[in-house]
């Protein structure tokens, strides 16, 4: 029996490597650094016995060594149609409960330069929808799916690369904003490991209360379907900063030898679980919304998306 997981192990390494470093900066006198470690490690071992966070601090991403191939900077102020459909939502007012809303495209908007997904209960009044059983909560996501809202939707997609979000995230219980990746050969529920399909959120989160998991968000890869087959690998969970009131950005670097996960431009976790995706994937901006929302008094809460980028190798895969 293992005692512990792979990302646990991956914890482990890190403090080794952290303890590795500290007698050379005792002999440099560097306390600093020496102290630096030591909160360090002191985090690992939290996300190592008790699952908590940690602050990211892995190698920097290098953006020199991509070119720009797809983004939406919400800038004018519309809902592109010729890129983003509703997710599980098609068609310009449809409504579709998913888990304990309903989403509806009347719940985006546009201010600052930015995209605005809110979450609110309505109460069905004049100008909004009308879910099947009366007064609900109302949520959206949004994908960039080629294959649905029919021919006058390219979409996008795309095989490799890096692709990143800018983002505020509505604060309060029973929320879970994400933005992921995917491809509709998840669905199958052999998907050979990953490698023909799979799922990767690049972030999501469930708000905390408690000083411990506070202002983090977490990273997973699932694999082979959503029924009984179904796999998945957390990657772990990561402090962000003042997420629910400032931007940060997003990301997930992905080719041939694996998945690498940023906060911010700093590394949190890299993983090959079960095969590398070798089909193209394509963006969403959701949120979610659990039975907990009952308890957020601060509705109306909003997803402030600042962009999504993707962006190609220049030189890794020719």
């Amino acid at each position: 029996m293992n005692i512990f997981n792979k990302r646990q192990l991956s914890q482990l390494k890190r403090v080794f490597d952290r303890l590795t470093g500290i007698p050379a900066s005792m002999i440099r006198l560097d306390i600093v650094s020496v102290i630096m470690s030591l909160i360090v490690i002191g985090q690992l071992f939290g996300a190592v016995l008790f699952d908590f966070p940690t602050w990211p601090d892995g190698q920097t991403l290098d953006l020199s060594k991509f070119s720009l191939t797809w983004s939406d900077e919400f800038t004018d102020g519309t809902f592109n149609k010729t890129y983003w459909s509703g997710h599980y939502v098609w068609g310009d007012n449809a409504t579709y409960k998913r888990d304990y809303a309903y989403w509806n495209r009347c719940m985006t908007s546009f201010r600052d330069g930015c995209l605005i997904i809110s979450v609110d209960y309505l109460e069905n009044g004049p100008g909004e929808p009308e879910g099947p059983d009366g007064p609900a909560y109302f949520s959206y996501g949004m994908d960039t799916n080629p294959y649905t809202d029919g021919p006058g939707k390219p979409g996008f997609e795309q095989l490799y690369g890096y692709f990143e979000c800018r983002c505020i995230l509505p604060k309060g219980e029973g929320m879970n904003p994400a933005f992921w990746l995917l491809t509709d050969g998840m669905w199958n529920d052999d998907t050979d490991g990953g490698v023909t399909g799979c799922e990767i959120d690049v972030f999501e989160t469930l708000y905390k209360h408690n000083r411990f998991n506070r202002n983090s968000i977490y990273q997973t890869i699932h694999i082979d379907g959503y029924n009984e087959a179904h796999r998945q690998e957390g990657q772990g969970s990561f402090f962000v900063d003042s997420p629910y009131e400032k931007f940060n950005t997003y990301g997930v670097e992905w080719n041939p030898d694996g998945y690498i996960f940023y906060i911010n431009g700093v590394e949190t976790a890299r993983t090959d679980f079960g095969g590398v995706c070798t089909v193209p994937l394509y963006p969403i901006l959701s949120v979610g919304v659990n039975e907990l929302i009952e308890n957020n008094k601060n509705l109306p809460a909003e997803f402030i998306v600042d962009y999504v980028r993707v962006y190609q190798y220049k030189d890794y895969l020719s």
